[in-house]
């Protein structure tokens, strides 16, 4: 039972990143000791993963199977029926699942033992771990942000003359290519726009290119930069500056009375982007940083001294904190990554 149930989360895993504000789920359907259908929810309005393996599998062929799901099959209406109606009806005699849904005032599990299913609560930490972020930005309405820093081991993502190519390692690039595939959108900054024309697209076979989103307040634009050519995924300009308005028909201008981070990462959820990356400089990453939005901090380090006054030290704050009084971080991952090292944390 333990491996299709993991084998359920690993389907899962596969597709994090993929359905907007929707959860990653995966589903394993098993009959007489045979994996008859397996299936996940590829993205945001498309069959979820139970429905997936119950037509690969066949609905005629699945009365009195077993079906491994890696979070609770839904008991709602909304882009799709009920997940667990659909189990109900096709006679599936068993329900085992890894994670329950926190954010639903009624459960699935409920919904099919009334009908006689056996249905089972196999808590699995994979699962939590998977979903603990996923129920936080449904709960408060944001999406989930993580933040990338690529830095020297001084701090600094540039030196003081605005050098910033390139500091870390073309492995590392590659990895933070793998990154923007995984989110629906990066946000960056105009400073950042004007300092690196970055295109901030994903150079991967068969990667998806997240939207782009251009944070500013003077509404000074370069429209030649890069990403405004492409055309490779939507762009999205942010602004308080209701006078500011788009030559070009593909960027959309988002006028807010106020472009603090809460408003703007609520306004991204409401357009369904569930997964955001912030690639930035040291002005917004600081402000997402001290924000609590953040859910992941990632942090490149290269094996490098820059020096200088710091202008370009990642994070920087008008005030300073008392050290009982900082936001602090556990680090979940580490690993090198040719000459450099990656750290990906966690918001305590």
């Amino acid at each position: 039972m333990k491996y299709y149930l993991e084998h359920a989360i690993r389907l899962a895993e596969m597709v994090e990143g993929q359905t907007g504000v929707n959860p990653p789920v995966g589903a394993v359907i098993v009959k007489e000791g045979r994996i008859i259908g397996m299936g996940a929810h590829l993205k945001k309005g498309d069959k979820h993963a139970e429905i997936q393996a119950i037509d690969m599998a066949g609905a005629q062929n699945v009365a009195g199977a077993t079906i491994y799901v890696s979070l609770e099959p839904c008991s709602h209406y909304g882009a799709t029926p009920p997940c667990a109606a659909k189990i109900i009806e096709t006679g599936i005699q068993k329900v085992v699942y890894a994670a329950r849904d926190i954010t639903l005032p009624a459960t699935g599990h409920e919904m099919m033992a009334e009908k006689g299913i056996d249905v089972q609560y196999t808590p699995h930490p994979r699962a939590d771990k998977l979903y603990a972020s996923f129920f936080a930005s449904k709960t408060t309405e944001v999406p989930i942000v993580t933040v990338k820093v690529s830095a020297s081991l001084d701090g600094k993502q540039a030196t003081d003359h605005q050098q910033s190519k390139w500091i870390t390692s073309k492995a590392v690039k590659d990895d933070v290519f793998q990154l923007r595939h995984m989110h629906d959108a990066i946000i960056t900054g105009n400073g950042t726009l004007e300092a690196d024309d970055p295109s901030l697209t994903v150079r991967l076979p068969e990667g998806r290119h997240p939207a782009r989103i251009v944070m500013t307040n003077s509404g000074h634009i370069d429209w030649q930069a890069a990403m405004f050519h492409d055309q490779l995924a939507p762009v999205y300009i942010y602004t308080d500056n209701e006078s500011f308005v788009s030559p070009l028909d593909h960027v959309h201008v988002v006028y807010l009375p106020s472009t603090d981070v809460k408003t703007i990462l609520h306004d991204l959820y409401k357009k369904g982007f569930g997964r955001i990356l912030v690639e930035a400089g040291p002005k917004l990453t600081s402000q997402f940083l001290t924000s609590e939005f953040i859910s992941t901090f990632i942090l490149y380090l290269a094996p490098k001294i820059i020096g200088g006054q710091g202008k370009y030290q990642y994070f920087q704050t008008d005030g300073v904190t008392p050290l009982d009084q900082l936001a602090n971080f556990e680090i979940v991952h580490s690993e090198m990554i040719d000459t450099d090292i990656k750290l990906q944390m966690k918001r305590m």
